[in-house]
């Protein structure tokens, strides 16, 4: 398990770990060995519970349908394409797409817009609707609304949920993970999320996807489950606004944003080991640096974009920040990536 995973993870439901293994016994499936005492999982236990029931179950439900089930290569494939990139909107779209090529396996993907509303869209096109296919496809929902959270470093509150399936009670006691009402019956599962993120950049790194993927059936446990830390999304809406020329937003109006108090945003900063200083300072060096390497913007231009009074204060900035003068990063690292053939 990851240890550096934000907040500490409430004990696990002892109604999720029973419909798992009630469902499997109504399949006929052999339940796994990684079970242990039924009502007394510990998170480790309920991880390994989750992963190997859903696996049985899919490869279940999909036999049903007449084709192999999405293996976990091509889920891997599909997060990698979509952390390519530039903002949610494009990303959903590009899952949709990579989805399309393995039609019916990866089910077909859409996304809409309604009344200040994004309205993502998950048909599975199964044959026939079973208690087994909820579940499997009720995780499946839920992991596109965390990866989609995890893409621009900010959860996904989704404000209204749809299944595909006519039995609500099916789908219990799993529906609580969505905070949101949720409607049974529906043509398509999905939900509705605030449009305004379909803009937010995506701000991941390939190289932080294998513990994502890891740690997915973890971030069940709890409620509200948080996709990253407050400093960690606080970062993202700082580069966000670089990124788009925009006045950087003060303490207090990130406060607004997350509607707590200013102290309550400052003390729970200091608790991740961070400050709203040090966040702005290390946000605004980090894209300096990126404009001196990947683009030929002036120091000038790159001082405007970054908010600077003038390129004079960018550079004393940039001089106490690494040491360099701008022009000499830019050189150096310009230098150092033909050197490495990068």
């Amino acid at each position: 398990m990851n240890a550096n995973l934000p907040g500490n993870p409430g004990p696990v439901p002892q109604g999720m770990v029973q419909r798992l293994l009630e469902e499997l016994k109504r399949q006929g499936v052999e339940v796994p060995p990684e079970t242990g005492a039924p009502g007394h999982a510990r998170p480790a236990q309920f991880t390994a519970l989750y992963r190997a029931s859903i696996e049985r179950l899919e490869a279940l439900v999909a036999k049903g349908n007449g084709h192999p089930p999405m293996r976990k290569q091509e889920v891997d494939l599909l997060c990698r394409c979509v952390l390519s990139c530039q903002t949610l909107r494009e990303a959903i779209c590009c899952a949709a797409d990579f989805c399309a090529m393995l039609y019916p396996r990866a089910g077909a993907l859409s996304l809409g817009q309604r009344a200040g509303q994004a309205v993502f869209r998950m048909d599975s096109l199964r044959r026939a609707k079973s208690s087994a296919a909820c579940l499997v496809d009720l995780t499946g929902l839920f992991f596109y609304m965390l990866l989609f959270g995890w893409l621009i470093g900010q959860p996904v509150r989704p404000t209204h949920v749809y299944l595909a399936h006519p039995r609500r009670e099916d789908a219990l006691p799993f529906l609580g993970l969505f905070h949101a009402t949720v409607t049974s019956g529906a043509q398509t599962y999905g939900f509705e999320f605030d449009e305004a993120l379909l803009d937010r950049p995506v701000m991941r790194q390939a190289a932080e996807l294998d513990t994502f993927l890891e740690d997915f059936p973890y971030r069940l446990i709890g409620a509200p489950v948080e996709v990253v830390s407050l400093s960690q999304q606080v970062r993202g809406i700082l580069h966000a606004a670089l990124v788009h020329g925009a006045r950087l937003p003060t303490l207090a109006e990130l406060a607004v944003r997350f509607d707590v108090s200013e102290p309550t945003m400052r003390r729970r900063l200091a608790a991740d080991g961070s400050s709203y200083r040090v966040l702005r300072e290390h946000s605004l060096q980090e894209y300096a640096e990126q404009c001196l390497c990947a683009t030929n913007w002036s120091v000038g231009r790159i001082a405007e974009q970054l908010g600077f009074a003038s390129e004079e204060a960018f550079r004393r900035a940039f001089q106490r920040w690494t040491g360099h003068a701008p022009t000499r990063f830019r050189r150096e690292s310009r230098s150092e990536a033909l050197k490495t053939g990068q």
